[in-house]
């Protein structure tokens, strides 16, 4: 196994794969890990270096006491960034990925060149000037279902996040989810629902991939309009066989897209 151990002692599992003319860095999202990206990491690898972590708490990588939020798991994607030598990173972040990749931005993200955002949010809670997310009242039932019933809300979180709720992804997707302990996952959340990045889009600078699929149970395709429309050099793509993991859903489709906008030139 390869690890990175921060200057406070915290290790992060992670992988390196491929070369290229571009780094594509993976950021998974809330109970996931690397592996998650494992249907598009071979694929991507062919033409591009791609790198992998399991953020702190989650997969195989420490989960430590003490402070537990996105200025932290921000400072951890830069120390990824940094000790592996990427300085202009492809970011791609899925679901609370999203969220850590534009917490790292609005922290400064110097060693960031593109992002795109994987259904995820914006702001984890609707209002009325802000529409395209999950009521507080799916959140609470989200959260209490999961206490209620674990650890076989894990296996039911991830069924319902697939079109194909039998797949082997599907158990995939709960078995990684169990590695993560479930006070830090009710925590991380807690947190994630004091982020507002609506005030970031406006002043990111660099180009922005929004990538939604057609039936995600948590964020409509509205949603990647309206980032490709606040963002200074926006754009978007619907995938049309997909709920809340395209890379899994539409993997071939998914390296392409990603691989065009990699490569284009800024």
């Amino acid at each position: 196994m390869s690890f990175l151990t921060t200057p406070s002692g915290v290790r992060l599992r992670y992988t390196d794969r491929g070369a290229g003319e571009a780094t594509i860095v993976l950021v998974h999202g809330w109970k996931g890990s690397h592996r998650m990206w494992d249907p598009v990491i071979h694929r991507l690898a062919r033409d591009f270096r791609v790198i992998a972590f399991d953020n702190r708490g989650m997969g195989e990588s420490d989960k430590p006491g003490g402070p537990y939020d996105f200025a932290v798991l921000a400072e951890d994607l830069e120390f990824v960034l940094e000790n592996c030598g990427v300085t202009d990173a492809v970011l791609v972040g899925w679901s609370m990925g999203c969220s850590i990749s534009l917490e790292y931005l609005a922290r400064g993200g110097k060693n960031a060149a593109k992002l795109v955002l994987v259904n995820g949010p914006i702001k984890l809670t609707r209002t009325p000037e802000f529409a395209w997310t999950m009521t507080e009242e799916q959140l609470a039932g989200y959260l209490d279902d999961l206490v209620a019933g674990w650890p076989d809300s894990e296996r039911e979180f991830a069924r319902g996040a697939l079109r194909d709720p039998d797949s082997a992804y599907a158990e995939l997707y709960y078995r990684v989810a169990l590695q993560m302990p479930l006070e830090l996952s009710i925590r991380i959340v807690e947190e994630q629902a004091r982020l507002d990045h609506v005030p970031l889009l406006p002043r990111l600078e660099l180009p922005v991939l929004a990538l939604y699929g057609r039936h995600d149970p948590y964020y409509p395709t509205e949603l990647a309009e309206y980032i490709a429309g606040h963002v200074q050099r926006g754009s978007y793509e619907i995938f049309e066989e997909s709920a809340h993991a395209p890379h899994y859903e539409e993997p071939d489709r998914f390296c392409a897209v990603v691989g065009a906008f990699a490569r284009a030139a800024t």
